[in-house]
């Protein structure tokens, strides 16, 4: 890369670059990427993986969003059906944009918060998902409002990569006060900040310190070591230590400390209710620890402590037996917080760097669980999926089917999980990409449960893969801006149309002939280039909330058959 920053600072955007596959000659987009990864893991406290879905690519004067409910980072409408009917919450919006000027340009950053006010009024800046998502939780028709803790917040952030600049605290207060006066934006300015070299050093080395957590466990008995087991521990902890595991600094359940599986969190089953019962009955809630199996945690690391007695230090903990209990644990402790501090787990705590016997930890942990045959049946699939991949001989890419299988696969984008390996299952197969924007989780769970996916009858596993290969590439050339995307909500229909154009490719016939096709880095660029270029013509599907429409995607599919039929390349 060239030596545009300082040595230091030079450093971590290698790392970066490497960490995420990006293309280090891009100065510019590369810095704006960092800038983004930087400022929103500092924001959720924990590492942002998916950074092209904070990019906003090519839009005027903001080079990233992150809208934040309830510490969750929501990256399209249909996140905001993961909010419960009746959840209390927090909204926090980040925008950020970044330069590489070597001094400092006072009409940019003015320029900056200009733009971000007529994003907050819709006034000629209509930047998707984003835009839509922020409709969805502030406008005249939300379902939202009535929820609301307090007004919702928002945070600038202007980074700079080579600039030493002293800003005028007067120049900020006038920008602040072109957000504050103004009387139809409600909201409430948390700040605007200005970041340089020193502080986003500072912030890139904070984000490890995220997937760590010192927790005080009593009575510990430490387990012998075993050649791919670093050290484990049975103990137990009061609730006043599983909060530091659990909670996040507003105090909301992380929830992406938990192993996902088919079972999630059941809500009010017979098991659930009897753990609240216990916990509201004054004679048997001491008892606890004794009427609960309690949690199974693995790590990537546990260390203990330098000076701190029963300390250890957890590094990239996830829940992967305790579910239920810790959310009914959570739930109570919402409504009723002084009177959890001192009730007692017991936990068992591994720590294993060996993805394959973590794996088997991960499975063994959850198939003791009671589920219904019909979800055994599901997870088993799951199975057969992921063992495809691993199996997969030449591409590389990894099925996340529990989530922090594979933390250390780098880049992230070579791991999909079950939400996105849906999205794209419905979207190319089923020619259904508009009801991935704001319908996703209620149509995947619908889809599922009628076989018409992930059904343990169908044996073309091969489909998954060659979904999974279309949103690796997909995400490798927009996040190195090699593929230029007009609006991140095309995606899942670019995705149909490179299918479309799979179809009429003389080298294929089959599933198994598209996924060796696009094995080729040249011919899956090749593919989502003149797909975006096809797109990008379809204007009726660039109007507002274009890429909603089920009319607008049918149409979409006509006029590619024909100008196939015209014999028109696209």
């Amino acid at each position: 890369m060239e030596q545009k920053f300082d040595i230091a600072l030079n450093a971590k955007i290698n790392e970066f670059a490497r960490k995420f596959g990006l293309d280090k000659t891009k100065i510019d987009y590369l810095f704006e990427n960092f800038s983004n990864y930087v400022i929103i893991s500092n924001e959720l406290e924990e590492e942002l993986e998916s950074i092209n879905k904070v990019s906003t690519y090519n839009a005027q004067g903001i080079d990233g969003i992150g809208i934040i409910v309830n510490d969750k980072l929501i990256l399209d409408e249909s996140d905001l059906k993961k909010i419960g009917e009746n959840e209390k919450i927090f909204v926090k919006m980040v925008f950020i944009q970044s330069t590489t000027m070597k001094s400092f340009d006072s009409n940019k950053f003015s320029g900056f918060v200009d733009s971000v006010i007529n994003f907050l009024i819709g006034q000629n800046t209509i930047i998707d998902p984003f835009s839509s998502i922020y409709t969805k939780l502030l406008g005249k028709k939300s379902n939202f409002i009535d929820n609301f803790k307090e007004t919702p917040k928002i945070v600038l952030y202007f980074a700079s990569a080579i600039t030493e600049h002293e800003i005028n605290e007067d120049f900020l207060d006038t920008q602040r006060k072109k957000i504050k006066n103004r009387k139809d934006l409600n909201i409430s300015l948390e700040n605007i900040n200005f970041l340089q070299k020193a502080k986003l050093k500072e912030l890139y080395d904070k984000i490890p310190s995220y997937q760590q957590v010192n927790i005080k466990f009593v009575g510990n008995i430490r387990i012998e070591e075993k050649s791919k087991i670093q050290m484990s521990i049975l103990s137990y902890i009061k609730f006043e230590e599983l909060k530091k595991l659990i909670l996040t600094k507003d105090g909301n359940l992380k929830e992406n400390l938990f192993i996902e599986n088919p079972r999630s969190f059941l809500n009010k089953t017979d098991v659930n209710q009897s753990i609240d019962e216990t916990l509201r009955n004054n004679e048997y809630k001491d008892y606890f620890i004794y009427l609960n199996n309690g949690l199974t945690i693995l790590c990537n690391n546990i260390k203990k402590h330098p000076t701190s007695e029963n300390v250890f230090e957890l590094t990239y903990p996830r829940i992967i037996n305790g579910c239920q209990t810790t959310h009914v644990l959570y739930n109570f402790y919402k409504s009723n917080s002084e009177n959890l501090q001192n009730v007692e787990l017991v936990v068992k705590v591994i720590a294993t760097d060996d993805n394959k016997l973590k794996e088997q930890i991960i499975f063994a942990a959850n198939n003791q669980n009671s589920i219904t045959e019909d979800l055994k049946a599901l997870n088993k699939y799951h199975e057969k999926i992921e063992e495809y991949f691993k199996g997969f001989n030449g591409f590389e890419i990894y099925y996340e089917r529990l989530r922090g299988q594979y933390p250390t696969v780098e880049p992230p984008y070579k791991k999909v999980n079950i939400e996105n390996l849906a999205k794209v299952y419905i979207s190319v197969f089923l020619q259904e990409p508009h009801k991935m924007k704001s319908n996703a989780i209620s149509k995947i769970e619908e889809y599922q449960k009628k076989k018409k996916m992930f059904s343990p009858d169908d044996n073309e596993v091969n489909k998954y893969y060659y979904c999974a290969l279309l949103y690796y590439w997909l995400n490798k050339f927009s996040i190195n801006d090699e593929v230029k995307l007009k609006s991140k909500t095309m995606d899942m229909h670019l995705l149909l149309v490179c299918d479309l154009q799979m179809d009429r490719t003389k080298e294929v016939s089959n599933i198994d002939d598209k996924i060796k096709y696009l094995c080729d880095e040249n011919n899956a660029k090749a593919i989502f280039s003149s797909s975006v270029s096809f797109l990008e013509t379809r204007d009726y599907l660039f109007k507002r909330r274009g890429f909603y429409s089920g009319l607008n995607t049918k149409k979409m599919i006509q006029d590619f058959k024909l100008e196939e039929d015209n014999g028109i390349r696209c």
